[in-house]
């Protein structure tokens, strides 16, 4: 039921105004991603929005079972999921291509990982964490207990424990599959993402405490610190402090 984002953004309709919302959803303003070993999966892209289906078409066209990596026997591999040399799958963990797990990652015991996930290097997925549809750049942590589905995660962020990233509107009845578009609001206008299910973006160096939700479609501005709170929801711009 979802869809692809074209390449113009729509909900608009003034040229300054178009500019205005392009500027606040660039790739550029909340990641550094030339450094990332599928840097070149970002080249399509002229959007944050549109990343979700980069992803999908960069594993569709590269996934394969590739272990060569260090995968507990007690661990569940299952289809085309690359766990590079120096990544550690550990007991109990489950993942479900296609995925691919980069070196210096860990997923950790009951760790769940299916349908569309990029673990990028030196990354942590700790226990009872589920990870679906999402992205996650370098050197960033979700150790405890945590939800993140349908997001772009970047560089060296935290996600505290138990903390949610919301993907599906339910302020009406819930459906599966969902049928309700996802927007994010940009200064007050509404940016179709092209998908019913659509959870955050997280800039680099990003810090998000326990315990938080996001709602759908929620923006996160790089070096932005979330203090201790139960939702947070929008577009927050870089280096904000969310008290």
């Amino acid at each position: 039921m979802e869809r692809h984002v074209s390449g113009n953004l729509p909900g608009t309709t003034q040229h300054t105004t178009e500019n205005l919302v392009f500027e606040k959803l660039q790739i550029s303003y909340y990641f550094d991603v030339k450094h990332l070993p599928f840097a070149d999966l970002f080249e399509s892209c002229t959007s944050v929005l549109h990343i979700k289906q980069a992803m999908t078409d960069w594993l569709g066209d590269r996934a394969r079972r590739d272990i060569r990596g260090s995968v507990h026997h007690a661990a569940h591999v299952e289809g085309d999921v690359i766990v590079q040399r120096g990544a550690v799958v550990e007991a109990g963990a489950y993942i479900e291509g296609p995925a691919l797990i980069c070196a210096g990652s860990v997923v950790r015991s009951h760790a769940y990982i299916r349908d569309n996930v990029i673990i990028g290097p030196r990354c942590k997925i700790g226990h009872c964490t589920e990870v679906t549809r999402t992205i996650v750049m370098s050197e960033s942590q979700a150790t405890h207990m945590v939800f993140i589905g349908d997001s772009v995660v970047g560089n060296h962020v935290n996600i505290g424990s138990s903390c949610v990233t919301t993907n599906l509107r339910v302020d009406r009845p819930v459906q599966e599959p969902a049928v309700d578009e996802i927007s994010v609001n940009v200064d007050g206008h509404p940016v179709p993402t092209g998908y019913t299910k659509f959870g955050a973006v997280i800039g680099d160096h990003a810090q998000l405490p326990a315990l938080i939700s996001t709602s759908p479609g929620t923006l996160i501005g790089p070096r932005t610190v979330i203090y201790p709170r139960n939702q947070i929801g929008g577009v927050l711009p870089a280096d904000s402090r969310i008290r």
